[in-house]
């Protein structure tokens, strides 16, 4: 499927935009980042359903989950390193139970990303990873708000970290 020419032209010149900085900052593969955040849907109903032609009615069985959905933060480096995922649940408190190794698990009211959880996820993820100590690094992320505020970009700056921010509807 071919994206329309104006897209297709954005995205060819974040692309170049983002290939320039690594080899005029000469980033190290291992500190080129790329994260973004995902809805994960628990019960989403098929949209396959095979019936009689001509049926008046469908009953389309599910388990009752279909709107509770937890946000995961995936991140990877430009050298095939995968960050530990990030996971947003949609609940006040956290969970008593045994989380699975491996991943961060966080609350929030609505389970999405958050300015408060993005600082958690810089903090957590992105400073806390192989090779953090080199200080040239860029990280590219999707255009949500919380990461575009001036605070959110000093605190980007601060960790020696450049930004570089995907235009909208291409991540």
């Amino acid at each position: 499927q071919h994206l329309p020419s104006n897209i297709t032209k954005k995205f060819i010149a974040f692309q170049q935009y983002v290939i320039g900085s690594h080899k005029g900052h000469d980033y190290l593969l291992s500190q080129v980042g790329n994260a973004d955040e995902t809805p994960v849907s628990f019960d989403e109903p098929s949209s396959n359903i095979i019936e009689e032609i001509g049926t008046k009615s469908v009953i389309i069985k599910t388990l009752g989950n279909e709107k509770m959905c937890i946000t995961v933060m995936l991140a990877v480096l430009a050298d095939g390193i995968k960050l530990p995922p990030y996971v947003i649940l949609k609940r006040k408190t956290m969970l008593k139970d045994q989380l699975p190794t491996g991943i961060i698990v966080r609350c929030q009211n609505q389970g999405w990303m958050s300015t408060d959880l993005m600082k958690d996820w810089l903090n957590i993820i992105w400073n806390r990873r192989p090779g953090v100590l080199v200080r040239k690094r860029i990280l590219v992320l999707g255009t949500f708000k919380g990461y575009l505020t001036p605070a959110m970009k000093n605190i980007i700056g601060e960790m020696n970290a450049a930004l570089a921010v995907v235009p909208g509807g291409m991540s």
